[in-house]
C-alpha cells in the first residue's frame, strides 16, 4: 500500500472513531425529552409508556409488580411515575417484583436500579442465560426467579399466569393477569408492526406463530392486550398481527417456489393491505429479508 493509501485509511479510521464516540457521548442525551404516561386499564393495573417497551404495573395491598423496565436511562423517571400513581398511597409504594418478558436492553434496562433498590428479578430461564452473557458479572442483576415452563404469582389478590414462550427470542415470558383480564404479551406481539424477530438469540416465524395461537387460546375478546410495542390492544388486535405474519410469509415462500430471489421479491412487494405495518425499525424490505431467510433456514434443516 502506498503512503497515500495508508494515510487516507488512517484518517477513515480516525474519522469513524470520532464518530462512534460522539455517538456514545450524545447517547444519553436521546431519552432527555422522553416522558413516562401512565393509562389506567383496570382498577388494579396500569401501562405505562416511554422510551422502549410497554410497561405494565400492578398496584395493591401487596405492593407494586412491575413487567420490563425499559432502557437504564428511564429508570428513575419510572420509579417516580410507580410512585404517583393514582391509587398509589404511601403504604403501596414498595416495588416488589419485576418481570423481564425477554432479555433485551429496551425491557431490562432498569433491572440494577430496581434490584438495588430491593425488588426481586423474575424471566424465563433462556432470558437468565441471555442477560448473564451481556454482562458476565458478579454484580449483574440477573433474575433470581426463573422458570422454563412457566409459574404462578399469586399478588394483589390476583393470580398471574407466566408463561414461558419463544418466537422473538428463546427466552419470552407472557403474564396473564387472570383476575384482571390483562395480557401483557412482550415483544411476541408488536401492535400494528411488522414484528422484530431476533434469530441470533433463537427466535424464529414459526415458533412466533406459535406462541401467538397459544396467547389467542389464553384469553378472550374482553381482555385487555398489552403489547411490547404500540397501542393498547385487543385480542382482535392481536390476530390481526398474527393474520398478517401469516399471509406475508405465505407471500414470501410462494415467491421463493417460483425461483424468485430475495431481492427480486423485495421489489415485488407484499400486498398493499401490509402497507400500514411498516415502521422505523422493521420496514417491507427488511421483514421480508426476516421471512425470506427463516423460510431458507427451515428448509436446509429439514
Amino acid at each position: 500500500m502506498s503512503h497515500v493509501g495508508r494515510f487516507c485509511s488512517k484518517v477513515v479510521i480516525v474519522t469513524l472513531l470520532l464518530t462512534f464516540n460522539s455517538a456514545l457521548v450524545a447517547q444519553p442525551d436521546r431519552f432527555s425529552e422522553v416522558v413516562i404516561e401512565a393509562t389506567k386499564l383496570t382498577d388494579s393495573i396500569y401501562m405505562l409508556t416511554g422510551a422502549g417497551g410497554n410497561l405494565a404495573v400492578s398496584v395493591g395491598a401487596d405492593g407494586l409488580l412491575l413487567v420490563d423496565d425499559q432502557y437504564a436511562a428511564m429508570a428513575e423517571r419510572i420509579a417516580d411515575a410507580l410512585a404517583n400513581l393514582p391509587s398509589t398511597s404511601a403504604t403501596q409504594q414498595s416495588l416488589k417484583y419485576v418481570i423481564n418478558t425477554h432479555h433485551h436492553g429496551d425491557h431490562t434496562g432498569g433491572n440494577d436500579f430496581f434490584a438495588k433498590a430491593g425488588a426481586t428479578i423474575i424471566a424465563n430461564e433462556a432470558a437468565r442465560v441471555r442477560l448473564l452473557a451481556r454482562a458476565p458479572s458478579a454484580e449483574a442483576p440477573l433474575p433470581v426467579i426463573t422458570y422454563h415452563e412457566g409459574v404462578h404469582i399469586y399478588f394483589n389478590s390476583d393470580r398471574l399466569k407466566l408463561v414461558a414462550l419463544e418466537g422473538h427470542t428463546d427466552g419470552d415470558t407472557a403474564v396473564y393477569f387472570e383476575g384482571a383480564n390483562v395480557l401483557h404479551a412482550g415483544d411476541l406481539f408488536f401492535n400494528e408492526r411488522f414484528p422484530f424477530i431476533d434469530t441470533d438469540s433463537g427466535g424464529g416465524v414459526g415458533a412466533y406463530l406459535s406462541s401467538q395461537e397459544t396467547l389467542l387460546a389464553m384469553i378472550n375478546d374482553d381482555t385487555v392486550v398489552v403489547p411490547g410495542h404500540g397501542p393498547i390492544a385487543s385480542r382482535g388486535d392481536l390476530l390481526a398481527v398474527h393474520d398478517m405474519i401469516r399471509s406475508t410469509r405465505a407471500a414470501v415462500v410462494e415467491g421463493m417456489s417460483a425461483g424468485m430471489s430475495l431481492a427480486q421479491i423485495q421489489e415485488r412487494g407484499l400486498d398493499q393491505a401490509y402497507q400500514s405495518f411498516a415502521w422505523a425499525f422493521i420496514g417491507e424490505a427488511k421483514w421480508i429479508e426476516t421471512l425470506y431467510w427463516d423460510t431458507m433456514k427451515n428448509r436446509v434443516s429439514s
